[in-house]
C-alpha cells in the first residue's frame, strides 16, 4: 500500500484550511470523490471522534475500504446494519473507545438508545485472573436471560464443558471462550462460531444482556454516547431526513416489539390475527402514509461540532477548491488531451491503480498510446501510484488531478458488502446433521458408529464428549474440542461400511495403502509429461497493446493467485512445447476471465478459439461475457448451441 508521503500535496491541507467558527456549524464547499477520504484521514489526526455521515450503506462500505487503504482501519468503526444485535456491539464498542472514527448513514440520527449511563451500569467487564467464580457467571448468564446450548452459534447463548465456559455476549462481536482453574479465569479467547476455534487471546471481555431487555428506557440517542464529536455531514441530507410528524422511528424499538411478539408464539404454530390487530395494524399502515414526510435535522441544538458539505454558497463558507474529476468512459483520446491539458497548465497529476500489477499495466498501456505520455511518466510530471481509492478530483487551489483506474476503465469499486448477519441457529454444520447410529471417520481410529453424546470424568472435570463405537466392542471418546478430527462418512453406493477394529492396526494399513496407489498415480502422471514436454507446439506472440488494454479493463482487482494463473498460462502459450494446463477454482473466483485473455491472445495470432461448455446455459452465459469483455476489439465472437437455428449454424 501507498505511503501518505505519496501525496505530500495532501498532508495537512484539511487541518490547514478549515478552521472551526466559534459556533459548532462550519460550512465548506463540497467534497468530490475521494477528497472526503483524505478529510478524514487529515482531520482524524488532531480530532479524537469523527463520525462521517452518508447517504446510504453501498457508501458506507466504499469508504470504508478507502480509509483502509488510507491507514485509518485502526481507528474505525462501521455502522452498516441497523439490526438489534449490530447496534449493541457498535454502541459497546463506542463507548470503550477514547478515540475513533465512525462511518455510518443518516439513519444513525434517527436511533433511540437506553441510556449510557444505564447499559455501562449493566455492562459486566471480566477479566483474565479476575475474582469471577466460575457458578457466578453461570447465575449471571441465566439472570441476563442466555439460553444454555451445546454450541454458541449467536448472540445470547453460552455452552458449558468442564472448566470451560463458551458464551457470546451481545456486546461483542464475537463468541468468548473462558478456561477456568478453579475459580480462577486462566484464558480468554475469541473463537469462531463456524468451525468453533478459538482465534484471538484476549485480556478482557464484556458481558451485557440484550437491548430489548431496556426497551422501556430508550431516552438517548447517539449523541449520549459521544465526547465532543465532529460531525461530517451534507447540508442538503440534514435538510432532507425522513421522518414522521409525531417523532422519529426508531428502528430499536421496532425490533424489539417484532422480537417480543414472535417470543410468545411456538415456532411451529401460525395464528390467524384477530380482526381487532388486522384493524388496528391496517390503521398504523394508514397513519405511517399520511404522517411521513421529509424534515430538517436540528443538528443546532446538538452537543456535537459540524462540519458541513453546503452545496449552495452560504455565508462564510470555506473554499477548499475541489470539483469532480473528467469523465474518461475508457476512451484513450480523451485521457491523453486531459493529462496533457493539466501537465501543460503545471498540475500535479496522479494516477492511481488498485494494485502493483495494475500500476506496473497502466505505465506500459499509457506509454504505448502516445510515447509522449511516456515521457511525462518517465520525467515525473504524471505518477502512476498504488493507492486502491474508487474516485479521483480535481482541487484546483493547490492545482491537483487525482486519476484512478476505477474513472478511466469504468470498473466498479471493490468492496467487501457485509451482508446482514443473520444469527438464527445453525442445522447445517456437519456435526449437527450427524445422528445417533451414523457411520464417521476419526482421523486417527477409522470407521465407527456415532453414538450419542455422553458426559465423562476425566480427572476432576465432567467433559462433554462424542462417543463412537467400533469392533469388538471398542470405544472411543472425542472432546467436543476436537470434533475437526471427525467427519460423516459417506459413499456413492450407499454401502454399509465395515467397523475398524482399534489396536489392529487396520486402518494404518489402509492409509499406507491409499498413500502408495496416489504414489503410483504421480510417477505415471510424471512419465506422461516427460513425453509430452519433448513435443513441439506452436508458439504465440508476446503481449501486444491490445492485450495489456483488455487486462487493464478488468472490472475487478486480479486475485494474487488469478493473477500468477493468467501469467502462467500466457508463458505457456509463447513457450515452444504444447500447452496442458489445467486451471482450477471455486466458482467467482476468475477463471472464465482467465480464458478471454488467452483466447484473445490466440485470436490476435489469427487463431480460432473454441470454449466447450458442458451446458447451453453456460455457453450462452460465456458467450456474453466473451462479448463484454471484447467488444471494444475487432474480434467476432458468437455462440453454437441448441438456443441458434439450422441456418445461423450452418452459415458459422
Amino acid at each position: 500500500m501507498i505511503q501518505q508521503n505519496n501525496f505530500y500535496f495532501l498532508a495537512n491541507f484539511f487541518n490547514k484550511n478549515i478552521h472551526f467558527s466559534s459556533s459548532n456549524v462550519t460550512f465548506i464547499s463540497t467534497l468530490y470523490g475521494s477528497s472526503k477520504s483524505f478529510a478524514v484521514k487529515d482531520l482524524q489526526e488532531k480530532n479524537e471522534q469523527l463520525v462521517l455521515l452518508l447517504s446510504d450503506i453501498k457508501l458506507v462500505n466504499e469508504t470504508k475500504v478507502e480509509l483502509s487503504v488510507l491507514g485509518i482501519a485502526d481507528s474505525l468503526i462501521v455502522i452498516d446494519d441497523f439490526n438489534l444485535e449490530s447496534i449493541q456491539e457498535k454502541i459497546t464498542e463506542i463507548s470503550k473507545r477514547k478515540k475513533f472514527v465512525l462511518v455510518t448513514t443518516y439513519e444513525v440520527l434517527k436511533l433511540k438508545l437506553p441510556d449510557k449511563e444505564k447499559i455501562n451500569h449493566l455492562t459486566t467487564k471480566i477479566n483474565v485472573g479476575g475474582d469471577l467464580k466460575y457458578d457466578d457467571l453461570i447465575e449471571y448468564l441465566n439472570l441476563l436471560i442466555y439460553t444454555k446450548d451445546k454450541f454458541v452459534e449467536a448472540p445470547g447463548y453460552y455452552s458449558q464443558r468442564g472448566a470451560i465456559v463458551d458464551f457470546w455476549s451481545y456486546s461483542e462481536k464475537s463468541p468468548v471462550r473462558l478456561e477456568f482453574d478453579g475459580d480462577f479465569i486462566e484464558s480468554i479467547r475469541y473463537f469462531d462460531s463456524e468451525s468453533q476455534r478459538s482465534f484471538e487471546k484476549v485480556e478482557e471481555v464484556t458481558l451485557a444482556g440484550a437491548f430489548e431487555n431496556q426497551a422501556e428506557d430508550f431516552s438517548s440517542d447517539i449523541f449520549g454516547y459521544l465526547n465532543n464529536p465532529i460531525f461530517i455531514a451534507s447540508a442538503y441530507e440534514l435538510d432532507n431526513i425522513k421522518s414522521t410528524k409525531e417523532e422519529i422511528v426508531p428502528v430499536i424499538e421496532k425490533e424489539i416489539k417484532v422480537k417480543k411478539k414472535e417470543k410468545i408464539l411456538d415456532e411451529d404454530e401460525f395464528p390467524e390475527p384477530s380482526h381487532s390487530e388486522l384493524v388496528s395494524e391496517s390503521e398504523n399502515l394508514k397513519q405511517v402514509q399520511v404522517d411521513e414526510q421529509t424534515t430538517s435535522f436540528d443538528y443546532k441544538s446538538k452537543n456535537a461540532n459540524w462540519l458541513i458539505e453546503a452545496e449552495l454558497n452560504y455565508e462564510n463558507r470555506i473554499e477548499l477548491g475541489f470539483s469532480q474529476a473528467p469523465t474518461i468512459n475508457s476512451n484513450y483520446q480523451i485521457l491523453f488531451n486531459t493529462l496533457k491539458d493539466f501537465t501543460d497548465k503545471s498540475f500535479n497529476v496522479v494516477i492511481t491503480s488498485e494494485n502493483d500489477l495494475q500500476t506496473n499495466r497502466l505505465k506500459d498501456l499509457l506509454a504505448e498510446i502516445n510515447p509522449e505520455l511516456g515521457e511525462l511518466i518517465n520525467s515525473g510530471k504524471i505518477k502512476v501510484e498504488t493507492l486502491a481509492i474508487k474516485d479521483g478530483f480535481v482541487n484546483r487551489n493547490e492545482k491537483i488531478l487525482l486519476l484512478t483506474d476505477y474513472q478511466i476503465f469504468n470498473k466498479p469499486y471493490r468492496t467487501k458488502i457485509s451482508s446482514a448477519k443473520k444469527y438464527k441457529k445453525s442445522k447445517a454444520k456437519s456435526f449437527a446433521s450427524i445422528k445417533r447410529g451414523d457411520y464417521v471417520v476419526h482421523e486417527d481410529y477409522g470407521i465407527g458408529q456415532y453414538a450419542g453424546l455422553q458426559t465423562i470424568k476425566i480427572g476432576d472435570a465432567d467433559q462433554e464428549s462424542m462417543k463412537i463405537l467400533y469392533a469388538d466392542g471398542g470405544v472411543v471418546y472425542v472432546n467436543l474440542n476436537y470434533l475437526a478430527l471427525v467427519k460423516r462418512y459417506s459413499s456413492n453406493e450407499n454401502l454399509k461400511p465395515t467397523l475398524a477394529t482399534l489396536g489392529s492396526g487396520e486402518w494404518e494399513s489402509t492409509k499406507s495403502k491409499t498413500k502408495k496407489k496416489i504414489k503410483e498415480a504421480a510417477r505415471e502422471l510424471i512419465e506422461l509429461y516427460a513425453k509430452r514436454k519433448s513435443a513441439e507446439g506452436y508458439r504465440f506472440s508476446p503481449d501486444t497493446i491490445w492485450q495489456r488494454e483488455l487486462e487493464a479493463s478488468f472490472f475487478y482487482e486480479d486475485t494474487p493467485d488469478q493473477a500468477k494463473a493468467s501469467e502462467d498460462v500466457k508463458i505457456d502459450m509463447e513457450a515452444k512445447n504444447p500447452m496442458d494446463r489445467l486451471v482450477c477454482g471455486d466458482v467467482g473466483f476468475g477463471k472464465t476471465e482467465i480464458a478471454v485473455r488467452a483466447a484473445f491472445k490466440a485470436v490476435q495470432d489469427g487463431k480460432q478459439v473454441g470454449v466447450l461448455v458442458p451446458t447451453t446455459i453456460l455457453a450462452e452465459q460465456h458467450y456474453n461475457t466473451f462479448k463484454d469483455r471484447l467488444t471494444q476489439f475487432p474480434v467476432r465472437v458468437a455462440a453454437l448451441s441448441r438456443f441458434q437455428t439450422k441456418k445461423s449454424k450452418k452459415k458459422l
